[in-house]
């Protein structure tokens, strides 16, 4: 695991902080422990012994979504203030520190494997057993709270006649590491890694930015290399329409949909245009965009597991996001945390995936 780069954070703490304008955090808290610089500070104080942990630190330095909206305004290109603090509250803080409404979703993964409890059984099937095209792994967020993605994924697969399995697994580990297990977060990719290495597949689909990140970026650092290229969900699909193997169609009842990028896809993978080319290929469907968008584009207000821990801010962060979107059939987003979050107060969201299995199956079906 790398250690926290001090010069960078120093660098942060002492910047005139204009990227606070950009932090959702912020906005919501406007307290200065809050901001992206005042993160920094807490940590570099922390680094030199200036002041001690505690759980008033410890939630500060947690109120970060990992949108990474501060490095719009950053003068420092080389700072990713969100893995400095992720790294900080991995490494730094002391043993057995944890914020009191992360316990019970830590437990549930040291029992369950998720931080949702146990997983939902009898799901769709595994697919051939061996040396399958696609290994699919499925998000904690989605087996939780939307089953019907995982659905529509293995629905799409098979009308694009894809050999594919479903991978028994457990959570990427990602949560472990925000919440400051890290030994929890390298034995859960240890265990994933075991079993998609042994798939004998050409790849591994996943339909979760956060999974995506923390295979391609963290597992390296947790001894956990991946020996298959690691692939989203909307640049795969969008090859098989191109290929003509899936044949979108009109959606009966929604002509109009307004696009959210997620963070993690606009700014960390960046990923903005196979998204929007999907939606494109769904004939009469009219695509709207967001004010900001693409790596413009604001949080919603839940990376990082943050709407767990700190749901009523959360709550309010998508909401102001939520005015950002103009009126549509449905929002759409192809990030489950984004779905989750956005539904506040009753919006329609949809996941890419949902919306072009619905394209792909009526259209199969007339």
């Amino acid at each position: 695991m790398a250690e926290v780069n001090r010069e960078m954070l120093l660098d942060c703490a002492l910047c005139p902080n204009m990227c606070r304008c950009e932090c959702p955090v912020d906005q919501e808290w406007r307290r200065e422990a809050s901001s992206p610089a005042g993160k920094a500070r807490l940590a570099h104080l922390l680094l030199e012994g200036r002041i001690e942990w505690d759980s008033a630190l410890l939630e500060a330095l947690s109120s970060c979504l990992g949108c990474r909206g501060c490095q719009l305004l950053c003068p420092f290109p080389e700072l990713d203030l969100a893995e400095e603090l992720l790294r900080m509250r991995t490494e730094e803080r002391p043993a057995g520190m944890v914020l009191p409404a992360a316990v019970p979703y830590l437990n549930n993964l040291k029992k369950f494997g998720s931080p949702y409890g146990a997983r939902p059984t009898g799901g769709a099937a595994s697919g051939p057993p061996e040396k399958p095209e696609v290994l699919y792994f499925t998000n904690c967020t989605a087996q939780a709270n939307n089953p019907r993605m995982q659905q529509r994924t293995v629905e799409l697969l098979e009308a694009a006649g894809v050999s594919y399995r479903v991978l028994d697994q457990y959570c990427c580990g990602y949560p472990a590491q925000i919440w400051g297990d890290l030994e929890l977060a390298r034995q859960l990719a240890a265990e994933n890694a075991a079993q998609i290495n042994a798939s004998g597949a050409a790849l591994l689909l996943t339909d979760c930015p956060e999974c995506w990140h923390t295979f391609t970026a963290r597992y390296p650092h947790w001894g956990s290399e991946l020996s298959l290229p690691v692939v989203d969900t909307a640049t795969y699909f969008l090859e098989l329409v191109r290929e003509q193997r899936l044949k979108p169609g009109p959606i009966e009842g929604i002509t109009a949909v307004t696009y959210h990028d997620p963070c993690i896809w606009a700014r960390v993978a960046e990923r903005c245009e196979a998204p929007r080319e999907l939606l494109q290929s769904i004939p009469t469907l009219e695509l709207k965009e967001a004010r900001p968008a693409g790596k413009e584009t604001r949080c919603c207000g839940a990376g990082a597991m943050f709407q767990l821990l700190f749901p009523e801010q959360s709550a309010q962060i998508a909401r102001r996001r939520l005015e950002e979107l103009p009126p549509a059939d449905a929002v759409v987003t192809a990030c489950p945390f984004c779905r989750e979050n956005l539904q506040v107060d009753g919006a329609r969201l949809l996941d890419l995936v949902e919306l072009l299995g619905c394209s792909v199956l009526q259209e199969r079906d007339r």
